[in-house]
């Protein structure tokens, strides 16, 4: 009788647990969604914080934290990270709902901001067993809806292997209030949020995927075909964020443009070559300077009678082009083309 007893009373256990769950996330979502707040348990030293804007909504930071697991190789830290670097690193995803919806950026410019200088900080110091976690939101937009909307993006990130890697808990969250929230007074944010900060061992899921802009060039995949919410930047992209902005692309200007403006770059330079070899005192009284094209064609004509000022206009011109060159304005090929252009003059 006595054991019969105790299976009724955890039958009854089995019963009436799940009927109280559905109870409290039914009639008071503010205590819900407090379930599902991201733990505090694992958090080492917060940089930066925003309050929630309401009981119940979300908490933004960025933070070290223990990882949550044991590992196979422990993390680079602490480690060294330029925030304009760690900027243009991040600025290379972007995120498509789905595949027919155009590119939209992963995060926006105020979360750009905020990561680089902040996770800059937090790598300086974090230790080998922890990584640097954040929730952020930032004001993005879309065709999908009418005006920018902020939304919600949380993850981890840290350098394993020597290359930075970031983990996506969530993915641009939509944050605006519900119908029912709006009726009873609430038009700030919703609190029946579904979100997390990533982890190694579980894949978070999310509404459409991360591209990446020129994924071949640029050093950037995934951990692996399973986990679309783990990137990993190799050596590579490191470089190419230390060259500059990797979002813009070199472009070479069409042949007539390059003519033009290495006719007007010429001429300039010819023209103060000149300035400085005249006597000081007949310098206010030259006439007015003719149009650049005018001034490159005499030049050129005064140049071939004078070897010695023959030779320092090739060595400029060969200085001009090298700047053009390495500004991206030519191309490898267009460089050498035009060097041996200049070099035939010898």
């Amino acid at each position: 009788m006595h054991k019969r007893m105790k299976k009724i009373k955890a039958s009854y256990r089995y019963i009436i647990f799940p009927i109280l769950i559905f109870f409290i996330t039914t009639f008071f979502p503010q205590i819900s969604s407090a379930i599902n707040k991201i733990s505090n348990k694992n958090a080492v030293k917060t940089f930066w914080e925003q309050a929630a804007i309401m009981p119940g909504a979300a908490k933004y930071f960025i933070r070290t934290e223990k990882i949550e697991k044991k590992t196979s190789v422990s993390n680079n830290h602490p480690i060294k990270i330029d925030s304009q670097i760690l900027r243009r690193m991040l600025k290379q995803l972007s995120y498509k709902y789905d595949r027919d919806q155009p590119e939209i950026p992963l995060f926006s410019s105020k979360e750009l901001m905020l990561l680089a200088e902040n996770v800059s900080l937090a790598l300086k110091v974090a230790g080998p067993k922890e990584d640097v976690t954040f929730v952020v939101k930032g004001l993005h937009s879309s065709t999908r809806w009418a005006m920018a909307e902020e939304r919600l993006t949380a993850g981890r990130i840290f350098v394993s292997n020597n290359q930075l890697n970031l983990i996506l808990g969530a993915v641009q969250v939509n944050l605006q209030p519900t119908i029912d929230e709006r009726f009873q007074g609430n038009v700030w944010e919703t609190t029946k949020l579904t979100y997390d900060i990533g982890y190694r061992k579980k894949t978070a899921k999310y509404e459409g995927l991360i591209t990446v802009y020129n994924q071949k060039k640029r050093g950037i995949f995934r951990k692996s075909s399973k986990r679309k919410d783990w990137f990993v930047f190799t050596n590579l992209a490191y470089k190419q964020a230390i060259e500059g902005d990797s979002t813009t692309t070199k472009k070479s200007v069409s042949p007539s443009q390059y003519r033009s403006l290495q006719e007007q770059i010429d001429a300039l330079q010819k023209d103060l070559n000149k300035k400085k070899q005249m006597p000081k005192q007949n310098i206010k009284s030259q006439p007015r300077q003719n149009t650049p094209k005018k001034q490159y064609q005499d030049n050129r004509v005064k140049t071939r009678n004078n070897p010695k000022e023959k030779e320092v206009a090739l060595e400029q011109r060969l200085k001009t082009i090298e700047a053009l060159h390495k500004k991206g304005i030519l191309s490898e090929e267009e460089y050498q083309s035009k060097r041996r252009e200049i070099l035939s003059g010898l």
